[in-house]
């Protein structure tokens, strides 16, 4: 019994130290994107669609999602053309959760993709890095969620790092977009 309790004690020891924190999924995304510094070749984009993948999936599994009756209520408070109740809702912390729960689940699903698109053709591979960057459309109000809903400080590298956010979009929009189309040009 007690070399079974032992064994447990390894394993769970192990498995913490295999599950990267959210501040190392981080620079994970930062490193991959090379700064914008190189070529982002088939090679470097499978591994910024791994790392952007790895850190979405860490962001989503943290955010607890509504119950059904909540998520009722929400759906029936969202058809309002009221301002007044429409900020009344906005201000809530079940209304944070919801927002954070659709953004992570989106942006999981679409690195799940890049991971399939990439080296697969420019138009289709293309597309889809350019659907990742509407996870990092708003940075400032994931901040403002994550406070709202009390799960984050709501700075940016607080519980839930958002240091690679500002780089993301400059290296996808230049070096990678680039990359595939010079890719496309030289199949021609």
């Amino acid at each position: 019994m007690s070399r079974i309790l032992a064994t447990l004690a390894l394993v769970l020891c192990f498995t913490r130290l295999a599950v990267a924190s959210t501040q190392e999924l981080d620079k994970a995304v930062m490193s991959a994107t090379h700064f914008g510094m190189v070529q982002m070749g088939v090679d470097n984009r499978k591994a910024l669609a791994k790392a952007g993948l790895a850190y979405w999936e860490n962001f989503d599994s943290r955010i607890p999602r509504n119950p059904p009756t909540v998520l009722d209520w929400l759906k029936n408070e969202m058809r309002t053309t009221d301002t007044v109740r429409i900020g009344r809702l906005t201000a809530t912390s079940e209304y944070a959760l919801w927002t954070l729960a659709e953004t992570s689940t989106l942006c999981v699903n679409l690195f799940r993709s890049a991971n399939e698109l990439v080296g697969r053709g420019g138009f289709n591979e293309l597309y889809i890095w350019t659907k990742t960057l509407g996870c990092y459309d708003s940075q400032s109000n994931l901040l403002l969620y994550l406070k709202q809903a009390r799960l984050s400080d709501g700075k940016e590298d607080g519980a839930f790092n958002l240091q690679h956010f500002n780089l993301y979009h400059k290296v996808v929009t230049g070096v990678v977009a680039n990359t595939i189309m010079d890719e496309a040009q030289n199949l021609k």
